[in-house]
C-alpha cells in the first residue's frame, strides 16, 4: 500500500507539472515552433481545439512512451554491437569519415547511413514494442477470414520481422541488409517497429534522429562490452533485458 501511495503522489506531481506548462502556454499564446505549440494550434474541422485533458494525453504519451522505447532500442543495439566486432568497426569507419572526431548534429544524420542501418537492424531483431493491437471498427474480411466489428487484432513485429520469407538469415544481425535496394521491395508491414497506419507512432522521425545522434556520440568515445548473456523479457508493453545489460565501459 505504501508503494501505491508513492505512485499516486508521483502521478499527481507529474500532472501538476504538465498541466501547469499547458496553462502557461495558453496564456502566453506564442508559437514556439515546438510540438506543444503544434498541439495547441491544432483544430478539428469545426474549429474546435484540444482540451487541456487531450493535450495532457498527447504530452504524456510522448513523455512516457518516448523515453523508454528509445532507451531500449539503444540498449539492444549496444548488446548486439558488443558481440559483432565487424559491424562495430564498420560503424566506427563511417563515424570517422563523416564526423572526424567531432560531435554529431542533426544535419549530420542524413549522412550517417550505416549508423541508421545499425539501429534499424537492431529494432528488426528487438523491436522495443513487440506487439501492436488494433480494434476493428466494422466487419471486415482479411485473408478470407471474417473479422467482426469490435474484434481486437494483435500483430507482432517481433515475429514478422524474423520471418525468413522477408529477411534472409533472419536471426543474423546484418545492418547491410538496409543499405542499397535490398529491402526496397519488402511488402508493407513486414517491418513495423513503430506500428503503422493512422496511429503510427507520432515520434518515429524524432526517435530515429535521437537514436542516431546518441549512438554516434557515444560510439566515438567509448566501447561497451556486455558481460554474460542478455535475456529478453516482455513487460506489459515493451521488451526489456531480464537482468539488465551489465557492461564494461572502455574509452577509445
Amino acid at each position: 500500500m505504501a508503494g501505491r501511495g508513492r505512485l499516486r503522489r508521483a502521478v499527481e506531481a507529474l500532472d501538476r507539472v504538465v498541466l501547469g506548462i499547458i496553462a502557461e502556454r495558453r496564456i502566453e499564446g506564442m508559437d514556439r515552433g515546438d510540438l506543444l505549440s503544434m498541439l495547441l494550434s491544432a483544430q478539428d474541422e469545426d474549429g474546435t481545439g484540444m482540451t487541456d485533458r487531450q493535450l495532457w494525453d498527447e504530452a504524456m504519451t510522448l513523455f512516457i512512451a518516448g523515453h523508454e522505447t528509445t532507451a531500449l532500442a539503444l540498449t539492444w543495439t549496444w548488446a548486439l554491437l558488443s558481440r559483432h566486432a565487424a559491424v562495430e568497426e564498420a560503424l566506427l569507419a563511417e563515424l570517422r569519415e563523416v564526423l572526424d572526431g567531432r560531435s554529431p548534429t542533426v544535419t549530420d544524420v542524413s549522412g550517417l547511413r550505416y549508423t541508421e542501418a545499425v539501429i534499424k537492424e537492431s529494432m528488426r531483431l528487438y523491436p522495443p514494442v513487440p506487439v501492436v493491437a488494433r480494434r476493428a471498427k466494422r466487419d471486415v474480411e482479411i485473408g478470407g477470414y471474417l473479422v467482426p466489428s469490435g474484434t481486437q487484432l494483435v500483430m507482432s513485429p517481433w515475429i514478422v520481422q524474423r520471418d525468413a520469407s522477408y529477411f534472409p538469415a533472419p536471426e543474423t544481425f546484418d545492418p547491410a541488409r538496409w543499405l542499397g535496394d535490398a529491402t526496397k521491395g519488402l511488402p508493407k508491414f513486414t517491418y513495423f517497429p513503430f506500428g503503422g497506419g493512422p496511429h503510427k507512432c507520432i515520434g518515429t522521425t524524432f526517435a530515429m534522429v535521437e537514436a542516431a545522434l546518441l549512438l554516434a556520440t557515444i560510439a566515438q568515445k567509448f566501447r561497451l562490452r556486455a558481460d554474460g548473456p542478455v535475456v529478453p523479457e516482455a513487460s506489459i508493453v515493451t521488451v526489456r533485458p531480464r537482468h539488465g545489460v551489465p557492461v564494461r565501459l572502455v574509452s577509445r
